[in-house]
């Protein structure tokens, strides 16, 4: 999880570096097409159903659809504000996957969940707080990203023990593939050698995350595993410090102090009461 945690925030920065040459769908069309081919292969070579039982579609249509327009969110956030903001408001994704199932899976909302979710609240109001590197709607954007990556969570615990985890990654790959395609050609570009590198490295990070997420729940409980995906806020910061000269705020710095403590909150409680 830590792996795939520092995958995607290196994504994140090339996207960010290619942003200037590169549009969002380009971007997006790379990002899923490496991970297409890799899983793809994987799949092959275990025999596995690529795209899954017909009477799993609604849900995993759902999952790819609500997915890429996740991505496609944070990607426009990512070339449009500070790391450190994008990082922090995109990670409250377990807020929404809370309430959403609730909702549609019809799953009890514990009660340290509340107090969680309200501390997570505080993190990101405190990130979106405007600065002079990041102006309101990329970071409105960001905290978008985190609704539809929600809904999309949700979607892959309704298909946990009905579709493996790899064909649930390649039907998200194939249609966000697709739909990249057909979107970027009218601005296409590859003029030159960093067009080429860029959704390389981006496709590239993208799949070692996409694996690392998949493997680290198939291989621990989400509970013990998702807290050290937050490890990618700190991540972010020293990345947009180092790499783009970007000031970590002290509104940034306490909405990912909240969100990471309202994180080992929760997984605390649910470690404590699992052990006893």
């Amino acid at each position: 999880m830590l792996l795939s945690s520092a995958s995607f925030c290196l994504m994140s920065m090339a996207v960010k570096l290619s942003s200037a040459s590169m549009g969002i769908f380009q971007q997006v069309f790379f990002r899923n097409l490496i991970s297409l081919f890799i899983v793809g292969t994987i799949i092959y070579r275990k025999k596995l159903p690529f795209l899954g039982e017909k009477k799993f579609q609604p849900a995993l249509c759902a999952r790819s659809f609500f997915g890429f327009v996740g991505v496609v969110l944070l990607f426009y956030a990512t070339a449009n504000a500070r790391q450190a903001d994008v990082a922090v408001l995109s990670r409250t994704s377990p807020i929404w996957t809370t309430l959403f199932a609730a909702l549609i899976l019809r799953e009890k909302i514990s009660k340290v969940q509340i107090p969680v979710i309200a501390l997570c609240l505080a993190g990101a109001f405190s990130a979106m707080q405007p600065s002079f590197d990041s102006n309101f709607f990329p970071l409105l954007v960001a905290a978008a990203t985190s609704l539809f990556s929600g809904l999309a969570y949700t979607m892959i615990a309704f298909c946990k023990g009905k579709v493996h985890p790899l064909t649930v990654i390649f039907h998200f790959s194939l249609l966000s593939t697709a739909a990249g395609f057909f979107l970027m050609l009218p601005s296409f570009s590859l003029s030159s050698f960093q067009n080429l590198l860029m959704p390389l490295l981006i496709g590239i990070f993208a799949a070692g995350g996409q694996l690392g997420l998949t493997y680290a729940y198939q291989k621990a409980p989400a509970s013990e595993v998702s807290i050290y995906d937050y490890t990618g806020i700190v991540i972010s910061m020293l990345l947009g410090k180092l790499v783009f000269g970007e000031p970590i705020t002290p509104s940034s710095a306490l909405g990912g102090a909240l969100i990471t403590c309202g994180a080992l909150w929760s997984y605390l409680y649910h470690r404590r009461h699992a052990d006893g």
